[in-house]
C-alpha cells in the first residue's frame, strides 16, 4: 500500500533536449532535479523521461560538455517540455579563480589564462604543467628532461630576476605552494588559472611576483555516487638521439685525420689502429653501436579512482592513483601513489567547513646518464658475457690487460644505485561563516609536511668511479615542515547598476627544513650498497646536517567595482614582510589597479551584430620578490673548517664567503598590460590580445668581492631589467553539427627581454665559464657569448691572412668573424651569439568530433631559441674517440661548412681550442607534434545493457614528430635544450575512461 501511494504521489515528465542553434537532438545531456538524486540522460533523439513530485514544481538542472548549464522551472501540472541549451563557445559566466576569490571571466580585468579538465588529461604525463603546455599564452613551459618522473621549466612573460629566479607560485587549492606539482595526479584537477599581470597577482605579494598558477581539484557533487576510473598503458621509448658511426664510417674519419696537405694518408692501419687491441678487433669485426645498446623502449601507464557523491550538505571526493613511467635508459624509473581527499560540510544556513588534502608517495631509480661515454667510446668490443651479462671490460678479449669500462657497466645489478624515496603529507583546512548577506569570513590553514631519503651507491666498476677504481656510497635524508594560515574577509553587496566586491586578509607562511648527510668508500661488502655506511673506511667517513628557516607576513586589500555591468575597476594594495632580507628592509608595500570597460555593452554598439562582445582592459603595479635571496642571504655566515697543529687536527669556523649586507631590500617589479577581449558571430569566434611591459628595478645579485677582503660575494641590489611582449590566443568553432563538430584554438606569445642596468653600468664578463654566465646591458639575461662561425676556410680563400693565438688559420679550420676587422682572431672578436629565451612560442590545437569518435591534435613551436648541443663537442677530430654519424667534416674532396677538417691531436678542444665554442651554440628552434589523441565513445545502448555509465576508449601519441631548423639538431628534440643526457622519448599509450 505504501508503495502504491508513493507512486500516485509522482509523475513522469517526458521532454527533449535541443541546440539552440540549430534545434538538433543533444544526445547524452544529462538532467538532474535540483536537491535530489533524481537524474537520467537524453537518448540517441534527444528525449528523455524523469519521475518527478506531483504536488509541486520542480527544478531540472541541464549539463551538457561544452554548452552552457540550463536550469528549468517546471510547473506542478507539466507532462511534456522542450528545452534548448547553448554552446558554451566563449564561456563569459564562466568562473574564473583568481587570488583567494572568483569571478565571472566578463568581469575580469586583469591577464588570466585559463585551462580546463578536459584538455590536461589530454597529454600523458605524470606533471599538471607540462599537460598545459602550448595551451597558454604567456606561459613558456618544456619538459627539464627525458628522465623518468622528470619536471618541467616554466615562465611566465620571461625572465625579470638575473640569479636564482624562484619561478611561479603554485596555489593549489587555497593553498600557497601547498605541496610538489609533481605529487598532483592530473585526473584530480578540475581547472588550472594562469596569473600573469599586476592586477591578477597583485593580492599574493611577494609570492606572485613571477606570475601565480592557481589549481583547483575537482570537489564532489550532491546526488547520486559516482565512480570514475581512467587509465592508460603504453610505451616510452623511440628516443630521438644522433647513432655514432660504426664501422666503415668510424675507420674513414681516423683514417682520415692522418691525410697531409697532399691528400696522401702514410700510415698504415696498423699504425692508425694502434690502441690496445684495436686492429684485431676490427679484423674480426667486433663493431658496436653503444647507443643502441644503452637505450629502450620504456613503459608507462597510469590508473585513477575516483569515488564521489553526497547530499545538498555534504559533498566528498576521493581519489586513489598509481603513475609508473620507465625511462629510456635501463635502471631509470619512476613511481608515483597518491591519494586524494575532498570534503565539504555546511553545518547551517550560515557555517559551512572542509577539508582538502593529499598524502603521496614517490621512488625515483636514477642513473649517471651513459649516452656521453657511449656516443664517444670506440665502438669496438665484446658487449656481453656468454650467460648474457655486462662484460666489464669489452677489448679484454683482443688485448689481455685492457680495462677500459664498458659504457653499459652501471647495468649490472646492484652496481650503481641512485634511489630517491619522498613522502608528502598535504591538509587545508578551512571554514567558512556567511553571518549576514553579502559577508564572509574564511579561514584557511595549510600543511606540507614532506621527508625523503636519497641513497647512492656505486661500485669500484661503475661509470661515476671509473677515475679511482673504489666504490663510494651516501645517504641523505631531508624533512620539511611548511604552514600557510590565511583569513579572508569577504563583502558583497549589488544595488540598482552597482555592484562591489571588498576583501581583506591577513596571509602568514612559515617554512622549516633539514638534512642530514653521510657519506663513505671503499664498502667492505658491496652487496650492502648504501644501507650500512659503518662499513665503509672510517678514515673517509664524513657527516654533515643543516637547517633552514623563514618566514612571510603580509596582510592585503582589494576592492572590485562593476557599474552597469560594462565599466569595471580593482584596486589591490600589499604589505609584506619577509624574514630572509635586511633588518629595517623586510617590509614594503605594492600596490595595483586595473579596469575594463565592456564596449559591446553601450547602447551605441548594440547595431554591430557581427561583434557580440568586445572589452577593452587596463591595468598597472607593482610586484616585490625577496625569493632571490636565500633565507639566509643578507647575513654573513660562518662554516666548520679543519686545521691542523702538528699531527693534531682541531676544529675551526671561519666565514664562508658571504659578508653581510645591511642594505638588502626587495626586488620591485612594475608592470602595464593593455588587453582585449573579442567575440565575434555569437561568440562563435573569441580571441583574447595582452600587450605588456615589465619593469624591474634592485634586482638582487650575488656581487664578486677583491680577493684582499678576505670574502667572497656579497648580495645586493644592482641591476635592472625590462621586459615586454604579447601574448595572444583564439579560439573558433569551426562547425558544430549534429554528428560533426570542430574547433581551433590558436596561442601565441612573444616576450622580448633585456638588461637595463648592471651594477656601475657596465657589462659582467664571467670568469667562470662566460660563454653562459656572462651579463650584457642592452641583451637578454640567458645568452651565449663567443665567437661567430661563419663556415670553413675553403681551398679558393686566404686562411693564413687571419690569425688566432699566434697562428695562422689553415684550409679546413673554423672561419671565425673578425669583428673588429684587424685580421686577428682574439676575445675582441666574442659577441652574443644567441639567447634560450625564444623570439616567440605558440601552439595549435584542434578537436574534431564525428559521432561516436573524437580526434585531438595539438602541434607547439618555439623559434629563434638558442641552445648548447653538447653532442655537436663530441666531433674528435682525430677521430680516436667517436662521435655523431651525421657530422660532415670537411675534406679536400668533400669540402662542407659544417665541421672541420680532422687533424691528430686529441679532442676538438684539444685541436681547435679557441674556435670549436663556436660550433656549440645553434639555433635550436623546432616545430612538433605534440600530441595527437583519438577517442571512441561507446554508445549509450550498450553501457546501458553493461550497466554503465559511459565508457570511451582513446589511444595518444606524445612527441611524434620534431622538425628542427638546424639540420645538425634533425635527429634530436631541442626542446630538452641540447643536452645530450636524458633526451626525450615518444610516448605511445591506449587507455579508457569509465564512468559507473
Amino acid at each position: 500500500m505504501l508503495a502504491i501511494l508513493a507512486n500516485a504521489q509522482n509523475r513522469l515528465l517526458n521532454g527533449r533536449v535541443l541546440d539552440q542553434s540549430d534545434n538538433t537532438p543533444i544526445v547524452g545531456a544529462n538532467i538532474g532535479v535540483q536537491g535530489a538524486n533524481t537524474a537520467t540522460t537524453t537518448d540517441s533523439k534527444g528525449n528523455f523521461s524523469i519521475s518527478l513530485a506531483s504536488a509541486k514544481p520542480e527544478t531540472l538542472i541541464v549539463k551538457f560538455i561544452g554548452f552552457s548549464d540550463q536550469t528549468i522551472l517546471v510547473g506542478a501540472n507539466e507532462q511534456n517540455i522542450t528545452i534548448k541549451i547553448s554552446s558554451q563557445t566563449n564561456a563569459l559566466d564562466e568562473v574564473v579563480v583568481v587570488g583567494f576569490g572568483t569571478i565571472r571571466r566578463r568581469d575580469l580585468t586583469g591577464a588570466v589564462a585559463s585551462v580546463k579538465a578536459a584538455e590536461i588529461i589530454k597529454a600523458p604525463t605524470h606533471n599538471a604543467i607540462e599537460a598545459i603546455q602550448g595551451r597558454a599564452a604567456g606561459v613558456d613551459i618544456t619538459r627539464s628532461s627525458g628522465n623518468a618522473g622528470a619536471g618541467v621549466n616554466i615562465q611566465i612573460r620571461g625572465t625579470r630576476s638575473i640569479s636564482n629566479n624562484p619561478g611561479p607560485l603554485y596555489v593549489i587549492d587555497g593553498v600557497q605552494n601547498g605541496g610538489s606539482i609533481n605529487n598532483l595526479n592530473t585526473n584530480d584537477i578540475e581547472s588550472i588559472d594562469v596569473l600573469q599581470d599586476a592586477s591578477s597577482t597583485a593580492i599574493y605579494g611577494s609570492q606572485g611576483a613571477n606570475g601565480v598558477i592557481i589549481i583547483t581539484t575537482k570537489k564532489g557533487t550532491a546526488g547520486k555516487s559516482k565512480i570514475s576510473y581512467n587509465g592508460y598503458y603504453g610505451i616510452n621509448g623511440e628516443t630521438a638521439f644522433p647513432a655514432p658511426r660504426v664501422g666503415e664510417d668510424y675507420l674513414t674519419l681516423r683514417r682520415e685525420s692522418f691525410r697531409n696537405d697532399a691528400g696522401v694518408i702514410t700510415q698504415t692501419d696498423a699504425q692508425i689502429f694502434n690502441g690496445a687491441g684495436e686492429l684485431a678487433a676490427i679484423q674480426a669485426g667486433a663493431f658496436v653501436n653503444w647507443v643502441d645498446l644503452a637505450t629502450r623502449n620504456g613503459r608507462q601507464q597510469s590508473h585513477s579512482v575516483a569515488v564521489s557523491g553526497g547530499s545538498e550538505n555534504t559533498k566528498a571526493l576521493f581519489s586513489l592513483g598509481y603513475f609508473n613511467e620507465e625511462g629510456a635508459l635501463k635502471g631509470n624509473d619512476f613511481n608515483r601513489y597518491n591519494f586524494r581527499y575532498n570534503i565539504d560540510h555546511r553545518v547551517n544556513s550560515w557555517i559551512k567547513a572542509g577539508i582538502t588534502g593529499q598524502l603521496a608517495f614517490s621512488k625515483t631509480n636514477s642513473r649517471r646518464d651513459p649516452l656521453s661515454v657511449a656516443l664517444t667510446a670506440i665502438p669496438l668490443g665484446i658487449p656481453y658475457n656468454a650467460d648474457g651479462s655486462v662484460n666489464i671490460f669489452p677489448m679484454a678479449s683482443f688485448a689481455t690487460g685492457n680495462t677500459n669500462l664498458s659504457p653499459l657497466t652501471d647495468e649490472r645489478p646492484g652496481a650503481a644505485i641512485d634511489e630517491n624515496l619522498a613522502n608528502e603529507i598535504s591538509a587545508n583546512a578551512y571554514a567558512e561563516l556567511n553571518p549576514i548577506k553579502g559577508l564572509t569570513y574564511r579561514m584557511s590553514f595549510g600543511t606540507v609536511l614532506n621527508n625523503g631519503r636519497r641513497g647512492i651507491f656505486n661500485d669500484q666498476n661503475s661509470t661515476a668511479q671509473n677515475n679511482v677504481r673504489y666504490a663510494s656510497a651516501s645517504v641523505r635524508n631531508d624533512n620539511g615542515r611548511y604552514y600557510n594560515w590565511d583569513n579572508v574577509i569577504t563583502y558583497t553587496r549589488d544595488f540598482n547598476k552597482h555592484s562591489f566586491t571588498a576583501t581583506a586578509l591577513t596571509s602568514y607562511i612559515h617554512s622549516d627544513a633539514d638534512f642530514s648527510q653521510a657519506t663513505g668508500i671503499r664498502q667492505v661488502l658491496a652487496s650492502q650498497g648504501f644501507n650500512n655506511l659503518f662499513g665503509t673506511e672510517a678514515s673517509s667517513r664524513t657527516t654533515t646536517s643543516g637547517f633552514t628557516r623563514y618566514d612571510l607576513l603580509a596582510y592585503a586589500a582589494r576592492i572590485n567595482y562593476s557599474y552597469n555591468g560594462k565599466y569595471l575597476f580593482q584596486a589591490t594594495q600589499r604589505w609584506d614582510g619577509a624574514s630572509r632580507l635586511a633588518p629595517g628592509r623586510k617590509w614594503d608595500s605594492f600596490a595595483s589597479a586595473s579596469a575594463g570597460w565592456v564596449i559591446s555593452s553601450e547602447d551605441f554598439f548594440k547595431d554591430v551584430k557581427p561583434i557580440s562582445n568586445l572589452k577593452l582592459r587596463l591595468s598597472y603595479g607593482e610586484a616585490g620578490n625577496s625569493g632571490s635571496v636565500s633565507p639566509y642571504g643578507s647575513q654573513s655566515l660562518i662554516s666548520a673548517v679543519q686545521m691542523g697543529f702538528g699531527d693534531v687536527a682541531a676544529p675551526a669556523y671561519g666565514f664562508s664567503g658571504t659578508v653581510a649586507n645591511p642594505d638588502l631590500g626587495w626586488e620591485t617589479s612594475t608592470t602595464g598590460n593593455i588587453g582585449l577581449d573579442l567575440g565575434l558571430f555569437d561568440n562563435r569566434i573569441s580571441a583574447t590580445l595582452d600587450l605588456y611591459s615589465t619593469k624591474t628595478t634592485d634586482i638582487i645579485l650575488a656581487r664578486s668581492l677583491p680577493i684582499s677582503t678576505g670574502q667572497t660575494t656579497i648580495t645586493q641590489n644592482i641591476g635592472a631589467t625590462l621586459n615586454t611582449g604579447v601574448n595572444a590566443s583564439l579560439t573558433s568553432i569551426n562547425f558544430q553539427k549534429k554528428d560533426f563538430s570542430w574547433s581551433t584554438t590558436v596561442t601565441f606569445s612573444h616576450n622580448k627581454e633585456k638588461i637595463t642596468d648592471l651594477i656601475d653600468g657596465r657589462d659582467i664578463i664571467a670568469s667562470n665559464n662566460p660563454e653562459e654566465n656572462s651579463l650584457f646591458i642592452g641583451s637578454p639575461v640567458r645568452v651565449f657569448y663567443t665567437y661567430r662561425k661563419l663556415g670553413i676556410w675553403q681551398l679558393n680563400e686566404n686562411p693564413a691572412a687571419y690569425s688566432q693565438a699566434g697562428q695562422a688559420f689553415r684550409f679546413g679550420d673554423i672561419k671565425l668573424d673578425d669583428i673588429d676587422g684587424n685580421n686577428i682572431i682574439d676575445q675582441n672578436d666574442r659577441v652574443v651569439v644567441g639567447q634560450t629565451q625564444p623570439q616567440w612560442y605558440g601552439g595549435l590545437l584542434n578537436n574534431f568530433r564525428y559521432k561516436a569518435f573524437d580526434l585531438s591534435i595539438f602541434l607547439m613551436a618555439r623559434y629563434g631559441q638558442f641552445v648548447k648541443a653538447e653532442f655537436v663537442g663530441r666531433y674528435n677530430p682525430g677521430g680516436v674517440a667517436n662521435g655523431p654519424a651525421n657530422f660532415d667534416y670537411w675534406t679536400i674532396n668533400n669540402p662542407s661548412n659544417d665541421f672541420p677538417r680532422p687533424r691528430q691531436g686529441g679532442s676538438i678542444a684539444s685541436v681547435y681550442p679557441n674556435q670549436y665554442q663556436s660550433l656549440l651554440y645553434i639555433d635550436g628552434s623546432f616545430f612538433k607534434v605534440k600530441n595527437i589523441q583519438l577517442g571512441y565513445t561507446i554508445p549509450k545502448k550498450v553501457t546501458d545493457k553493461l550497466k554503465l555509465g559511459s565508457l570511451r576508449a582513446y589511444a595518444t601519441g606524445s612527441n611524434i614528430f620534431t622538425y628542427s631548423k638546424n639540420k645538425l639538431l634533425r635527429d634530436y628534440d631541442p626542446e630538452r635544450g641540447g643536452a645530450e643526457s636524458s633526451p626525450l622519448s615518444r610516448q605511445f599509450v591506449f587507455g579508457f575512461n569509465l564512468d559507473l
